[in-house]
């Protein structure tokens, strides 16, 4: 297949689609019961065989697997070890360990041309300058966007390595680059954009037109800031290193999900039943092309829904809601079950430029603890207590406005909950102490 018939695959009719699905999955469950330790024994612990498994409802009847299953064996979920050339993990930010995923040539392929397609319903062309800022190395979405880039033709700038905010300014502005088209974290752009405006730049009058923000959940707020500070068009992908890749078109209001590649099911988290399109529940996938390491009914814990099919770009492929939750980050606090990303939303709706919010626990209370990077200000004070109870029901215990704010991991948390045990929990503590 050339890039070009699997670019077309997304305007196929959904009759197609699932018609090739079908077609996939029966090959792929007889592949991963044949050569796989892992979906061989889920499907036997089920009294299964592959000759059961024939349509996409069928799904229904295996074992769930998940992320867990990878780390404590690697090996258990690949299918074809001859052949393997490659691996990349994941960063184990659920609490569950390092993920080793394992490629071969077709399924780097087979994710490059997943990542042109996004690149390209987000706006980017052969004719762009890409100015790719994700992490290249273990972590595969910097190597990954970069080869789906050259796919489209587009002529890239690899900037991972740069170690400030200004490193990047500075090649933005280059003359000699004019970079045209951004990927990254959302949050890079922002704390960049701000950085710079302070300085008394105006990072939208740069060459920059568009933005494709992946890695975490973006929430509106910040997105508009992005928009508004640089002067560009921004939309949002979603990937896991185990799974594919889906992005945004120009409705900007979901994610088209590659159903060619990968089957998705949404189920209710608790019951393991599919719920309704439309409604939230926990994304399930099916990985159809790959041949290293397979993903069969892989619970993600990540919430979302479907959107259905019909979109204006002509895209026929499913959407998915934007992610906003991951069930493994939700909190309860004060008796408040919460996510991050509600946190961050209610934050970002004010003009700051950023915060560390930091939850503990001080004679057996739980604590919520505030920073703010920016000048102390009583309204701005009232108005940030005012929102935070309004989406979350609780009070933050304290709100102290900082001059600066340490980078919490590689993705730069600003949620951090202290009550459980983690490595990143000194940086928070040092930091506090310092500011107290």
């Amino acid at each position: 297949m050339e890039f070009n018939e699997f670019f077309q695959m997304q305007f196929k009719k959904p009759e197609e689609i699932i018609k090739l699905q079908e077609k996939r999955l029966r090959k792929i469950i007889q592949f991963a019961y044949d050569k796989t330790e892992l979906y061989h024994n889920k499907l036997k612990s089920a009294n299964l065989t592959p000759d059961d498994i024939k349509k996409i409802e069928d799904l229904q009847k295996i074992p769930f697997s998940s992320k867990s299953d990878i780390v404590n064996n690697p090996f258990a979920a690949v299918g074809d070890r001859e052949h393997l050339f490659k691996l990349h993990t994941t960063s184990g930010t659920s609490g569950k360990g390092e993920t080793i995923v394992y490629f071969t040539h077709n399924d780097w392929e087979h994710y490059v041309w997943q990542n042109a397609r996004c690149l390209i319903s987000a706006g980017f062309t052969k004719s762009d300058i890409v100015y790719n800022a994700t992490p290249y190395g273990l972590f595969f979405a910097g190597q990954v966007l970069h080869d789906g880039a050259e796919a489209i033709g587009a002529f890239i700038i690899p900037a991972s390595a740069l170690t400030t905010g200004w490193a990047h300014i500075n090649n933005i502005k280059n003359p000699f680059f004019k970079p045209t088209a951004f990927i990254g974290l959302a949050q890079y752009l922002l704390r960049w954009g701000h950085t710079w405006l302070n300085a008394g730049g105006d990072p939208s009058q740069t060459t920059l037109k568009k933005v494709y923000v992946l890695g975490e959940p973006v929430p509106a707020p910040v997105r508009e800031k992005i928009e508004k500070i640089w002067g560009v068009d921004c939309r949002i992908g979603y990937g896991l290193t185990e799974i594919g890749a889906g992005a945004e078109c120009t409705e900007k209001n979901g994610y088209h999900w590659p159903e060619d590649e990968v089957i998705v099911e949404i189920i209710d988290p608790e019951t393991g039943e599919p719920v309704e399109d439309g409604e939230k529940g926990e994304l399930v996938f099916t990985t159809l092309t790959k041949t290293g390491t397979l993903a069969i009914r892989y619970k993600s814990g990540d919430e979302s829904a479907l959107l259905g099919r019909e979109c204006s770009c002509g895209r026929t492929h499913v959407k998915l809601r934007l992610i906003e939750t991951r069930l493994d980050d939700l909190m309860k606090v004060k008796g408040t079950l919460v996510s991050p990303y509600t946190i961050d939303d209610a934050m970002f709706n004010h003009d700051i430029e950023s915060f560390l919010c930091v939850i503990d626990k001080e004679q057996d209370s739980d604590v919520v603890h505030l920073y703010v990077l920016g000048e102390e200000s009583e309204k701005l004070k009232k108005l940030l207590i005012d929102e935070m109870k309004t989406r979350t029901k609780f009070s933050p215990t304290s709100i102290q406005f900082v001059k600066d704010l340490p980078q919490i991991g590689r993705k730069g948390k600003r949620v951090v909950d202290l009550r459980k045990e983690s490595p990143l929990n000194q940086v928070i503590r040092d930091f506090e102490n310092s500011v107290s």
